[in-house]
């Protein structure tokens, strides 16, 4: 073989090494993004069950036998829930029902609408979870300073940071309250880390709630 077959060869195969190990960075890019968009919701999808479960009092914020329309739907209240083992409560404020709904699912990712109540969390993968304050100005830009976010975490790869807003609104209301039919929104973002980039990503779960817990 001559010196530029040889060149011309070594060339070729660089070329296919090269093609070879890109597919190999984007399918590991997007697996670590598939893991991070799964993890996402089935944290939500948790808390969907945990809401349609809970005591209608505590779900509407008002005495369940109320047969008046329910006017604290207009304010934001607390929804009880779990979050893991190691803390007995997390509590997710809405926002108001009269917050228009296309203001919450049109909203762009990393950037907190008027009127939209945040609930920021951490959650932790890597056991490196500490107590602290840092702002969330860093990672969520736009977000309500007001709230104080639970717990965050050491700065990491593998940390799966969200944003939440819920909103319930009532879909019958001129209806007595042992017949009313309520709407849940949860429009969720999350973060992750894409090629050393950080990209957020937003989706919404949707589901109906009633007198009786588990419609």
């Amino acid at each position: 073989m001559t010196l530029v077959e040889v060149i011309v060869a070594v060339g070729v195969l660089a070329m296919m090494l090269g093609g070879i190990l890109s597919s190999l960075v984007q399918m590991r890019r997007q697996a670590a993004a598939s893991v991070a968009q799964n993890c996402a919701l089935t944290i939500v999808q948790g808390y969907i069950e945990q809401i349609k479960n809970i005591p209608l009092q505590q779900f509407v914020n008002s005495d369940p036998f109320d047969q008046q329309n329910n006017p604290r739907l207009t304010v934001s209240f607390a929804l009880p829930t779990m979050k893991e083992q190691a803390v007995s409560s997390i509590q997710l404020r809405t926002t108001p029902s009269t917050v228009a709904l296309s203001t919450l699912t049109g909203a762009r990712p990393g950037v907190t609408p008027t009127g939209v109540v945040d609930n920021l969390q951490s959650f932790d993968m890597d056991s490196r979870l500490i107590p602290g304050t840092a702002s969330w100005a860093t990672v969520w830009p736009g977000a309500n300073a007001s709230l104080t976010a639970y717990p965050m975490t050491v700065p990491g790869k593998t940390d799966l940071r969200m944003n939440f807003w819920v909103q319930i609104s009532d879909l019958s209301p001129t209806s007595p309250a042992q017949t009313k039919v309520y709407g849940v929104v949860i429009v969720y973002t999350w973060q992750h880390l894409d090629g050393g980039v950080i990209k957020y990503r937003m989706d919404s779960v949707r589901t109906m709630r009633s007198v009786v817990q588990t419609f």
